[in-house]
């Protein structure tokens, strides 16, 4: 499977996940996040203004040509500025 063929894939399988939990969406809805390959294995991150706090994971695997389609809900976002990092670690006793 090509890159560009794993994309149309991946956003095909993510429309009928949403439409399975009641939101429409096209394949021109979505834009891919992130993408890697690796050994033949691809895996991207999927969002689409139509998603809201939601977006996918897309994970093809080639040694058993299955795909898998997980969704998953933004809970919590914030900024740490690089001045505020905190390097300790904690240790437990």
């Amino acid at each position: 499977m090509t890159s560009y063929e794993f994309e149309k894939a991946a956003k095909n399988a993510v429309v009928d996940a949403l439409a399975r939990r009641g939101i429409e969406a096209g394949v021109q809805d979505l834009e891919f996040v992130w993408f890697c390959h690796i050994i033949g294995n691809k895996k991207c991150l999927i969002w689409g203004e139509c998603m809201a706090n939601l977006y996918a994971e897309v994970t093809y695997v080639a040694y058993s040509n299955m795909m898998y389609v997980d969704l998953y809900q933004k809970m919590d976002h914030r900024e740490i500025h690089g001045y505020d990092l905190n390097f300790d670690v904690a240790v437990d006793k």
